[in-house]
């Protein structure tokens, strides 16, 4: 089994999209399945809160490959192409280092992440 996630991808020119990837999973039980252990770096908890849009445009890159989850409000992501993936309380993304994206929360309650930073690579992250 695997689960799909929202995702950010590269174009053929360097260009960043919404995409999904799928992560494999195993059964543990028949209500539970889990990943492989992955390789991260650091774990990190993020607080948002609602402010108004000052930036509404400017994109921004993260250097390494990373999962966030929303743990209380939403957001908004858009990539360079103007496609946007929308996550919900309990929605993970996995964020491309190089695919610039800029984050938009629009959420009625301060929005909260979680993310899991995974080494930093040249190649494309591959989840076990």
């Amino acid at each position: 089994m695997k689960h799909r996630m929202c995702a950010m991808a590269m174009d053929e020119n360097g260009r960043s999209y919404t995409s999904h990837t799928d992560v494999p999973m195993k059964k543990v039980s028949d209500l539970e399945y889990i990943s492989e252990k992955q390789d991260g770096s650091y774990w990190g908890l993020s607080f948002n809160q609602n402010t108004p849009l000052t930036n509404e445009y400017e994109m921004h890159l993260t250097n390494q490959p990373r999962i966030v989850g929303v743990m209380s409000g939403h957001a908004e992501i858009m990539q360079q192409d103007g496609s946007v993936c929308r996550l919900a309380t309990g929605d993970f993304i996995f964020v491309d280092p190089l695919a610039l994206h800029h984050s938009i929360f629009r959420s009625p309650v301060p929005t909260q992440t979680l993310s899991l930073t995974f080494p930093a690579t040249d190649e494309k992250w591959e989840f076990k």
